[in-house]
């Protein structure tokens, strides 16, 4: 004890002095061990990740470049809230055993014929410049042209899909349309990714103008489908695809740009809830 100092202070003065470094070597080797087995559990983890669910990120990443390219694949058919009916005068029309009203009498009859080189399409001209054009065909028209592609195998089709989704046009439309990319997670089985995945390729090249403006179900007499596009959407076009047991229609409505004429939701809803 140093001359002139207390026992008291002494004491005072080692119970503050700073602890030494009693670590050991075989202390340390532990804590870069530790370390390392962290960065190996981390690596495992990532590997097994990627092993089990790398294809589906990698299709997730996929949908959702899709979806900024073409955004329209992110919409699902919606309700159509607006079921207002035009009361304007108008025509009846006839057209491959079904009837149905347009709100329009300015029709211009040297211009409307049934195509020549196409027996099932009319195309009905008016004299404000607007036109509605109008296919029918089978039931099955779509499916089909889907399972006679050789490049295609029907029972992985099934397999992917069901057999529910290939019984008919609008079986097939409403699996394809309602596939959007929030139904893809990495998750899921790969089997399941793809088929998602496919099903929003074939939806994005299938859209008709004026889609990205709203895709609505809709219903008229018999026939059940879809109406792709908003009324006075910036294309002009409105496609209505109508499918029954028996049958298919699709109507398109295309309005002259700057003509004097708008078509509105109520002058379609007119065509449709007169059909029969």
């Amino acid at each position: 004890m140093p001359a002139g100092a207390t026992l008291s202070n002494h004491l005072i003065d080692q119970w503050e002095a700073p602890p030494g470094n009693y670590e050991t070597p075989a202390a340390r080797m532990s804590t870069r061990a530790r370390v390392l087995i962290a960065l190996l559990v981390v690596v495992l983890a990532c590997a097994a990740y990627l092993w089990f669910f790398g294809f589906q990120t990698l299709i997730l990443l996929e949908a959702r470049y899709l979806t900024r390219k073409t955004p329209v694949v992110s919409m699902a058919p919606a309700p159509l809230l607006d079921l207002s009916i035009s009361r304007s005068p108008g025509r009846k029309l006839s057209y491959f055993g079904y009837e149905f009203e347009v709100p329009w009498n300015d029709i211009d009859d040297a211009k409307t014929k049934i195509l020549p080189d196409n027996n099932n399409k009319a195309m009905i001209a008016f004299q404000s410049g607007n036109s509605l054009s109008l296919w029918h065909g089978s039931s099955r028209a779509f499916v089909n042209t889907v399972l006679s592609n050789d490049k295609i195998d029907q029972s992985t089709l099934r397999r992917m899909y069901g057999d529910e989704a290939l019984l008919s046009d609008y079986a097939l439309y409403r699996t394809i349309l309602e596939a959007t990319p929030g139904n893809i997670t990495p998750f899921m089985s790969r089997q399941d990714a793809a088929s998602r995945a496919l099903l929003l390729i074939v939806k994005g090249t299938m859209m008709p103008r004026g889609a990205a403006s709203g895709v609505f179900a809709v219903s008229a007499g018999e026939f059940t489908g879809f109406q792709f596009g908003r009324a006075q959407n910036q294309f002009g076009e409105v496609s209505v695809r109508l499918f029954s047991d028996s049958s298919s229609l699709n109507f398109i409505f295309n309005q002259k740009p700057g003509g004097p004429a708008n078509i509105l939701q109520s002058d379609i809803n007119r065509v449709l809830q007169t059909l029969h």
